[in-house]
C-alpha cells in the first residue's frame, strides 16, 4: 500500500471515471431510495387518515338515516346511536362543526 495519491494517479483515466461514476450513481440511489420511502411513508399516512374520514362520515351518514327513518325502532336506534357519536366526538378537525350541528339537530340536544 502507498500514500493513496501516487496510486490513483497511476490509475487511467477512463478507470478513475468509472470509479467515480459508480460512487456517483450509488450515492444517487440511495437518495433516491431515501426519498422513495419517505414518499410512500407519506402517502400512507393520507391514504389512512382518507379512509378514517370516509368510515366516520359513513357511519355519520348511516346514523342520520335511521333518525329520519320512518319506522319508529330505526328511528330510535339512530337517535341513541347520533348521541353516542356526539359524545365520542368521531367527526375530526372540519368536519366536527358541520357534525356537531347535525347531530345536534338530530338529537335534540344542545350540549356545550
Amino acid at each position: 500500500m502507498g500514500t493513496g495519491t501516487g496510486e490513483l494517479a497511476a490509475w487511467p483515466p477512463a478507470a478513475v471515471a468509472v470509479v467515480v461514476a459508480a460512487l456517483c450513481t450509488a450515492c444517487f440511489t440511495v437518495l433516491v431510495a431515501v426519498v422513495g420511502g419517505l414518499w410512500a411513508v407519506v402517502r400512507w399516512r393520507r391514504d389512512v387518515a382518507r379512509e378514517q374520514r370516509d368510515r366516520a362520515w359513513a357511519r355519520f351518514v348511516w346514523t342520520v338515516d335511521h333518525v329520519t327513518d320512518a319506522d319508529v325502532g330505526r328511528a330510535e336506534i339512530g337517535r341513541l346511536v347520533a348521541a353516542a357519536m356526539y359524545n365520542m366526538q368521531i367527526l375530526r378537525e372540519a368536519d366536527e362543526v358541520i357534525g356537531k350541528l347535525v347531530l345536534e339537530l338530530v338529537t335534540e340536544e344542545e350540549q356545550t
